[in-house]
């Protein structure tokens, strides 16, 4: 498993890693990597390095941009097939079942992802692949999602190196300072956008490439809670950490402090 985040969101990281231990204590054997530019002398980094199975990734100042993060941190991790990446502010909220997709993935070879959360789910009109899992195809509008998905280590680098490469030309093309390169990406959502839709469409799905999501069991709200990654989505919106957030950390211990 591995979270990329940023000074900032690191109380909340402090929550995911505590109740991915809490609620998912059958995978406390699989190591849980979390890249960022602060070290281990830093006290909530120290914290969550004393929880089972925890290793820091400390990225340099020019790694630490919001996609070089992630290709920055797999880089270090070489002797890993398979990567399971979690968004910092969403949140595990009871236990995870992924041994259907972890079966998948390392028996089928034409298999490079699967998408453990629906939101979205596949689009109705995909192929079923087996059981609740479908397909992704030109159907669905989302190809690609930060949503937690388990991913060939492989797949998941070339694509985001892909991303890289055309979002560093548009960058260039407007003209914007250097300074500006980690907001743009971040504001422009590089790899979830039109354009990064189309780059996943167009290089990462092949027959022989196939990319599953599971099926939303219906469209309420908690659907989620019915997944192989059950969760709660998202903790912080447009800056301002959401009130359920501050409610679900009390419930786990942490009184967080957010401007």
């Amino acid at each position: 498993m591995l979270i990329n985040t940023t000074p900032k969101y690191m109380q909340l990281v402090e929550v995911q890693i505590t109740c991915i231990r809490r609620y998912a204590p059958r995978l406390s054997s699989v190591p849980i990597f979390l890249a960022t530019e602060l070290t281990s002398l830093d006290e909530c980094v120290h914290r969550i390095l004393q929880l089972e199975n925890v290793h820091l990734i400390q990225l340099q100042n020019n790694e630490a941009g919001f996609l070089e993060s992630r290709v920055s941190a797999l880089s270090y991790i070489p002797e890993y097939d398979f990567v399971l990446p979690l968004q910092d502010d969403f949140w595990l909220d009871r236990a995870p079942d992924i041994d259907e997709a972890l079966s998948i993935i390392r028996s089928d070879p034409r298999v490079h992802s699967l998408r453990l959360m629906p939101s979205p789910g596949p689009s109705f009109h995909d192929s079923t692949y087996k059981g609740d899992w479908k397909i992704l195809s030109k159907h669905d509008t989302y190809r690609f999602t930060f949503q937690a998905t388990l991913w060939r280590i492989s797949s998941y680098v070339e694509f985001l190196n892909l991303v890289l490469s055309s979002a560093l030309v548009e960058f260039t093309r407007i003209g914007f300072p250097k300074s500006e390169w980690s907001r743009y990406c971040i504001r422009s959502n590089v790899a979830e956008n039109i354009k990064g839709q189309e780059i996943f469409y167009e290089t990462c799905m092949k027959p022989d490439r196939l990319h599953l999501a599971i099926v939303r069991k219906h469209s309420e709200k908690n659907a989620v809670f019915m997944c192989p990654w059950p969760y709660r989505p998202t903790a912080v919106v447009q800056g301002c950490l959401e009130s359920w957030a501050k409610e679900f950390a009390m419930r786990e211990g942490f009184d967080l402090e957010w401007n």
